[in-house]
């Protein structure tokens, strides 16, 4: 399997995982609009995403792609920027809201790291797109 095949598979769970935490954070909304739960968190949204986990798939990005020759292109910055930065930086930000349910006190240093795994690992694997 080659680098190109694990990236499509990386960026088809990420958006699974996207769309599975957007589900989620829509019921809490209804559940609260039809009386049926509390009012939901302000920033119970999957693209309040902390700097950090920018940060953290940039560097991953950056670092996978000095291990190919890429070409400086428009082309190439924007696939970089958007399936190398937002897309994982939006996935572990919404691996934090599927595990905390939009809370933000329940979010722990473990919940931190896995998030930091998942943006850095979709930073590193998102090489492959280019």
């Amino acid at each position: 399997m080659s680098i190109e095949h694990i990236a499509v598979i990386v960026l088809a769970v990420e958006v699974v995982v996207m769309v599975s935490a957007r589900v989620g954070i829509e019921r809490r909304h209804w559940a609260h609009a039809k009386g049926r739960g509390p009012a939901p968190q302000a920033g119970d949204d999957l693209t309040f995403v902390p700097a950090a986990l920018y940060g953290i798939a940039a560097a991953a990005m950056a670092a996978g792609a000095l291990t190919v020759s890429v070409e400086p292109t428009l082309e190439t910055l924007a696939t970089v920027a958007t399936f190398g930065v937002l897309l994982p930086a939006f996935t572990a930000n919404a691996v934090l809201r599927l595990f905390t349910r939009g809370g933000r006190r329940a979010v722990t240093p473990g919940l931190r790291g896995l998030a930091a795994t998942v943006a850095a690992a979709g930073g590193l694997v998102s090489v492959g797109l280019i």
